[in-house]
């Protein structure tokens, strides 16, 4: 659906330029944006975002590959930033790394006249985190909660 593969490219542009506050508009009201840990409707999504580009201040989308579907698109991607910012996690806040890193996100979207009804943003906190040094492998959710507030 072009309508999708539209939108797609307008909310990518509108994060890198940091334009996060007119996102709400490219949604249905009744439309949801998730990623792992987290759901939100379209008037949350500004927020949501500026924490992301709070821990990663220079960001940096590339896409690898694109699928269109019945009714929207799949997009698969690497993002790219430094880590200089706090990140919140479903584990706990992650302090500034310094690290520069990489992880991949696979983004589907789905859209119905003009606007997008739903986003979903997969991608693996683990290698996220394993990027960041934060390392969670075999401790429970309470202990990857208190590893992340400690010192990274």
């Amino acid at each position: 659906m072009r309508d999708a593969e539209r939108l797609v490219e307008q909310q990518y542009a509108m994060l890198l330029r940091r334009d996060v506050a007119r996102l709400p508009d490219l949604y249905a009201p009744e439309a949801f944006y998730a990623m792992p840990g987290v759901t939100v409707r379209p008037i949350e999504l500004p927020a949501l975002l500026r924490t992301w580009t709070g821990a990663f201040p220079d960001l940096r989308i590339d896409p690898m590959g694109a699928v269109r579907t019945g009714g929207g698109a799949a997009v698969e991607l690497r993002l790219t930033g430094t880590h200089t910012g706090t990140l919140h996690s479903p584990y706990g806040t992650v302090a500034p790394t310094g690290r520069l890193v990489s992880w991949e996100v696979a983004d589907v979207v789905r859209a119905r006249k003009g606007r997008i009804t739903a986003w979903r943003s997969y991608f693996d906190w683990s290698q996220l985190l394993d990027a960041l040094g934060v390392q969670l492998e075999g401790l429970s959710r309470a202990a990857q909660h208190d590893a992340l507030a400690l010192p990274v």
